[in-house]
This record gives structure tokens, C-alpha cells and sequence, in this order.
């Protein structure tokens, strides 16, 4: 992840409010990896119908963030995807309200910080117009989510999350030499140290994404769909 702090305005107080920010930013940090921890186990290793009352308690934890430096992206982007899960566990009339929250939330990020956690805000909602549907019913917009999915990618070109998701996007639109040309690249990308469980889950479609390019076989990654509701669902509708 990359941290950045705005520029402070007040010469008078910068001083004060560098000391203040300096013992703050280490248990900022801390606590809001542990969420993002927390948050993995919740949604991968539990059953769906007890993820909500941890996605609650996390959403809770990460405003209490945003109140303590409200300057900071991170918790905004932390909350949003927090969202995303907790609209698909928990579909039902408020679910489209979080989604609309989930995309205001990581727009305000990339005012704060466009940077921020290898911009993973661009490829969330990226990822929400490709795979959300359009109105009336929701936000989706495939030519929006080219415009974020290739911002990501122009600020990291050598993570994972950004070729990966691209190579997707791609893949998914028929375009398999393009896409295997990105979904490559994310093969030779490290899994970080910080996020390994996330890396891994996404190493694993990876795999199923570079087979089905080569054999030139659409498919969706499962592993951001899976935030989201099927919309090809009845029950879900």
C-alpha cells in the first residue's frame, strides 16, 4: 500500500498536527489492516448467512477510522468493498442503496488520494460498472469501467489487480489475445505480503483465466462477481 498525507495549509499548525499525525498513522495503519484481515476470513472462509454481523462490526471499526484522519482514502476504499459484500450477503432492498454508497465512497477516495492501496479504488469500480447492470435498475456502464480499469493499470502496470482485472475485462469482451496479454502479465506479479489471501484467491482464477484466453473461451471472473449479487438470478432480483 501507499500512504500519502495532504498537504498541510497552516504553517502555524503543522508542527502540532505532524506530531499529532505521526503517533496516530502507526495504530491507523494497524487497525485498519486488521480490518482488511478480518474482512478476508469473513468473506471467504464463512458461511454467507454469518458474514453480516462481522461486515457490520467492521463497518463500524473503519468509520471510527475515518473520523480520526479524515484525510486519508484508505478507510473510504476499506468501506466500500466492505459494502459490496454486505449488499450480496444481505440482498434485499437496501442492497442497490449500498452499491450507489460503495461507488460515492471510492470516487471521494481518489479525490483524497488516486494512489491509494495500488489503486485498488479504479479497479472496484472498474469492476462495479462492468458488472453491475445499467439503468434503470443500477450504474453499469462498460465503457466507464474501461476508462477506470485502464487508469489502474497507467498508475500500476506490473501489479496483479490491475492486469489481472483488465485481462478480464477483455476476456470477457472476446478480445483473447489482448486479454492474455494482460492476464501474463499478472501471472508474473508477485502475491504481496499484505493482502495474501485475497492475492491467492485471485492467483487461483488466474489460472482459469490464462486457460480459457488461450483455448479463446469467454468466461467472468468469479472471484470479484462474487461480491455481487447475480442479477441472473430470480431470487436475487
Amino acid at each position: 500500500m501507499k500512504f500519502k498525507y495532504l498537504p498541510l495549509l497552516l504553517a502555524l499548525v503543522a508542527a502540532g498536527f505532524a506530531q499529532a499525525l505521526s503517533a496516530a498513522a502507526p495504530n491507523f495503519e494497524q487497525e485498519l489492516h486488521q480490518i482488511q484481515d478480518e474482512w478476508a476470513e469473513t468473506f471467504y472462509h464463512m458461511p454467507e448467512d454469518q458474514q453480516v454481523p462481522r461486515f457490520k462490526n467492521q463497518l463500524v471499526r473503519v468509520h471510527a477510522l475515518q473520523k480520526a484522519l479524515p484525510q486519508r482514502a484508505e478507510p473510504l476504499i476499506v468501506e466500500a468493498v466492505i459494502l459490496c459484500t454486505y449488499a450480496a450477503a444481505d440482498w434485499g432492498l437496501s442492497s442497490l442503496g449500498r452499491l450507489n454508497d460503495a461507488r460515492d465512497l471510492l470516487i471521494r477516495s481518489i479525490d483524497k488520494d488516486p494512489m491509494a492501496m495500488d489503486a485498488t479504488a479504479f479497479i472496484t469500480l472498474g469492476n462495479l460498472y462492468y458488472r453491475l447492470p445499467g439503468w434503470p435498475i443500477s450504474y453499469g456502464d462498460n465503457r466507464q469501467a474501461l476508462v477506470y480499469l485502464e487508469a489502474a493499470l497507467r498508475m500500476y502496470p506490473n501489479s496483479l489487480d490491475s492486469n489481472y482485472f483488465l485481462g478480464d475485462y477483455w476476456l470477457h469482451e472476446g478480445a483473447y489475445k489482448k486479454a492474455l496479454n494482460y492476464l501474463e502479465k499478472a501471472d508474473q506479479a508477485p502475491v504481496r505480503p499484505n493482502q495474501r489471501l485475497s492475492d491467492e484467491k485471485l492467483k487461483e482464477e488466474l489460472k482459469a483465466a490464462l486457460a480459457a484466453a488461450r483455448k479463446g473461451e469467454a468466461t467472468h471472473s468469479d472471484f470479484f462477481s462474487s461480491l455481487l449479487p447475480s442479477f441472473d438470478d430470480p431470487s436475487a432480483k
